[in-house]
């Protein structure tokens, strides 16, 4: 046993290391160093460059998002290729190439898989194992990943990799605004003004159609206004549902898409649908609180009433066309950068709902 101790210890001195932080507990992250994954030959090795703080992330920590530590998360990442696999066609991937690394959730072979909707892959999970310890999680936060080539996208020119980070929470709000069919002249509600609440705000206008938002930050608000967004209800004030009633000549709003896990806000949302109106439940629910719908209501009005979860390749592609073409900025929804060492602080940062998107730098 002694001797096995011992080649084990050395094999981990021996082996390349990287720093990854890994979360051990609530309220407890550390920056450790680990050993670097080695590549497979049907893989690619990622220097990472930036990941972002998502909210999932920022619940882990808080212990509201339940995983078996540690674990070591971060899920909205983008890098560079910096080994390839023995088996991976080189006229379609080089070292140097920039690429943003989604869909790691996805077990690529189930039913859901095969036919492109990786974002309800039968087999979800987040226990992936990072570097060499086998450390489960979808493994952002650290420096290196191997990874195959069904989970990178380019990224195109001089795009910043602190931009190109966004592509997979902006690759689900693709998803909820394909779901919800925004024609021309449409009336939109956009329940919540965070981060992901803005991008489908941005969307649902690229669409061509009028959108309010319903917010109650005045930060927020104040940053609605200075990206043009005129028509802003503060539910503080006012009833949210009467107000969607007046600005669209007591029809109601065509599509409601509610970003805001509160799930009296889902009842709300309901009850400012128009006509044929469609409402998208795009935010997970922590508490799970039942709701209280009126299916007659829904019978008469004609409501379609949907969920929207996660993203799929084709979602992915969009979001990243979008951002490597500049058609959607993303700048004024990132809240700062710190360093993989402060990460801790940028956790506690990020989980202030006056702050946006914090950016890890790798």
């Amino acid at each position: 046993m002694d001797i096995l101790k011992k080649s084990l210890k050395e094999a981990f001195t021996l082996a390349e290391l990287m720093k990854a932080a890994i979360f051990e507990d609530v309220g407890k992250i550390t920056v450790k160093e680990i050993p670097k994954p080695v590549v497979k030959s049907d893989e690619v090795l990622v220097r990472l460059k930036t990941c972002a703080i998502c909210t999932w992330e920022q619940r882990v920590y808080q212990g509201i998002n339940k995983v078996a530590f540690p674990f070591i998360g971060g899920h909205e990442e983008a890098g560079v290729i910096v080994e390839i696999g023995n088996d991976i066609d080189r006229k379609l991937w080089s070292v140097g190439d920039r690429v943003v690394v989604g869909l790691l959730t996805s077990c690529g072979e189930c039913t859901n898989c095969r036919i492109g909707e990786e974002g309800s892959c039968e087999n979800f999970s987040y226990e992936n194992f990072v570097g060499g310890l086998n450390i489960s999680g979808m493994g952002g936060f650290s420096e290196y990943l191997s990874v195959p080539i069904s989970k990178l996208f380019k990224i195109k020119g001089n795009l910043p990799y602190e931009i190109a980070c966004l592509t997979e929470p902006l690759s689900c709000v693709v998803h909820s605004i394909e779901r919800a069919q925004i024609r021309l002249g449409e009336n939109v509600v956009v329940v919540g003004a965070g981060i992901m609440g803005m991008f489908h705000a941005v969307l649902a206008r690229q669409q061509g159609a009028r959108v309010i938002v319903i917010e109650p930050n005045e930060n927020r608000i104040t940053k609605l206004h200075e990206l043009g967004f005129e028509e802003v209800i503060d539910p503080k004030s006012v009833n949210s549902v009467d107000v969607v009633k007046e600005l669209t000549d007591g029809r109601g709003a065509d599509v409601v898409l509610n970003t805001v896990g509160i799930s009296s806000l889902a009842e709300e949302s309901i009850a400012m649908a128009a006509l044929y109106g469609r409402v998208i439940l795009y935010s997970s629910y922590h508490p799970d609180e039942p709701i209280t719908i009126s299916p007659n209501t829904l019978h008469r009005r004609m409501t379609k009433l949907m969920g929207s979860a996660n993203s799929n390749t084709r979602d992915f592609e969009t979001a990243l066309t979008l951002l490597n073409d500049g058609i959607i900025k993303p700048e004024p929804f990132i809240a700062g950068t710190v360093k993989l060492d402060d990460i801790e602080h940028g956790i506690k940062t990020a989980i202030d709902p006056n702050k946006y998107r914090i950016i890890v730098e790798l």
